[in-house]
């Protein structure tokens, strides 16, 4: 693959486009989601992992079964997830715009290379 971009393409990837600082919040936003999906201690896994499991169970007992008593429980857990998973998915939209930001800036040139040496 050539590295021959034109000069307006190279014009194009600058500080006035792009600001190299934001990739290194994503890679904050990254280190803030591991908690949530690092295996746990032992190697047990994610707590989120056993969350979604426990709820499943007690739907099961509620849905399935009946069981009135874990109503609270079920939208309880279910709540408290949702609030998680929502957090997650926000801080993955973070770094999703910012690789689409980075991604604005990629020369065409580049895109005509890669399928010409998809070809070969």
């Amino acid at each position: 693959m050539g590295e021959q971009i034109t000069n307006a393409e190279w014009e194009k990837i600058s500080p006035d486009n792009f600001e190299t600082a934001s990739l290194l919040r994503a890679v904050d936003a990254i280190d803030d989601l591991r908690g949530d999906f690092n295996d746990g201690e032992y190697s047990a896994p994610p707590q989120i992992r056993t969350d979604l499991l426990r709820l499943h169970e007690i739907a099961m007992a509620v849905i399935n079964e009946g069981s009135r008593s874990r109503v609270s429980a079920l939208f309880e857990l279910a709540s408290d997830l949702d609030e998680q998973i929502s957090h997650l998915v926000n801080r993955l939209d973070e770094v999703q715009d910012t690789l689409s930001q980075l991604m604005e800036l990629y020369p065409e040139s580049l895109y005509y290379d890669d399928i010409e040496g998809d070809e070969e």
